[in-house]
């Protein structure tokens, strides 16, 4: 004869209550899991509006970066002082990045044309002279004309810089490099007036307050 088994013990359905806690627990992982994934995209969504465009957080970044570069302009008695930054743009056919930089902001004094049209999207591999300038991570004053003869020679001479400087802006961290502020003389009656010390303290100055302007908006 076949015993048959059964699922209670003492009145109690132990296989239904094992089944009833399971699905209480299936439910509350699954709500855990939908109540995270919804708190995920209103904080998303959130921070896109914050730094949208129209933004009131974005609008103060940016103009106290124009306030910045204005103030290290007139302090150092430059002619133009930009911010150019880096970034990507489109792949090579073996799918390496084409590295390129920008123009973001830009302060000139009055009478001086600005550069923005200029300087936007450029390759940053045809800037190798720049880019060794940047590598030395802190200031120093150049004058155009003893540059060799290369791409950022004839870049600076179309916007008739006579001498210039620049530092590296870094990310929070110190790291990572996002691009460089760029001081520029255009005309020889300030470059006759140039200030060493004032540049060698007030460009990295300027760099540091740029860099924390720039890190509010991550």
């Amino acid at each position: 004869m076949i015993e048959s088994t059964t699922n209670e013990l003492n009145g109690i359905d132990i296989m239904g209550s094992w089944v009833e806690v399971g699905m209480v627990i299936a439910a509350v992982v699954i709500g855990i899991f939908m109540t995270s994934q919804m708190l995920k995209s209103w904080m998303q969504k959130k921070k896109v509006k914050r730094f949208s465009p129209e933004s009131k957080v974005y609008r103060s970044i940016h103009t106290r970066v124009h306030e910045f570069l204005t103030e290290v302009r007139i302090k150092v008695d430059a002619d133009r002082a930009l911010l150019l930054q880096f970034h990507n743009g489109a792949e090579f056919l073996d799918g390496t990045s084409i590295k390129r930089f920008s123009l973001t902001h830009e302060s000139c004094v009055v009478g001086v044309s600005e550069t923005r049209n200029s300087r936007q999207d450029i390759k940053i591999s045809t800037f190798i002279e720049m880019l060794e300038h940047i590598s030395i991570d802190k200031p120093t004053i150049n004058v155009t004309s003893d540059l060799p003869d290369c791409h950022f020679k004839r870049h600076l001479e179309t916007n008739h810089t006579l001498v210039y400087s620049l530092i590296p802006i870094k990310d929070a961290r110190g790291v990572l490099v996002l691009g460089c502020l760029l001081v520029e003389w255009c005309n020889w009656d300030n470059v006759d007036n140039i200030d060493d010390d004032k540049v060698f303290i007030e460009i990295p100055q300027y760099a540091r307050y740029i860099e924390s302007q720039l890190a509010m908006g991550k």
